[in-house]
């Protein structure tokens, strides 16, 4: 279950984990929104590798210009510490 709410705020909950996260963005950005759910997913264990690939796009990509070169990329940069 996911719920998005307003400047950046997502929360995701597995009941079958019984387990749940929340992240703010600070900008309000949708895509790094997206790509940080996708990497917490991913480190707390909840992606099979089929997901995985299905979700990588939406996790790191190259940033093109309109013209199709490379101006720029996204990747995760952090690390879940779990408490």
């Amino acid at each position: 279950v996911s719920k998005t709410g307003a400047d950046g705020v997502q929360v995701v909950g597995s009941r079958s984990r019984a387990e749940a996260f929340a992240l703010k963005i600070m900008d309000g950005n949708m895509v790094a929104q997206v790509a940080a759910a996708v990497e917490v997913m991913d480190q707390l264990g909840w992606l099979d590798e089929a997901q995985r690939e299905a979700l990588h796009p939406r996790r790191a990509a190259d940033v093109r210009s309109v013209r199709g070169a490379r101006v720029g990329g996204r990747r995760p940069v952090f690390k879940l510490q779990r408490g």
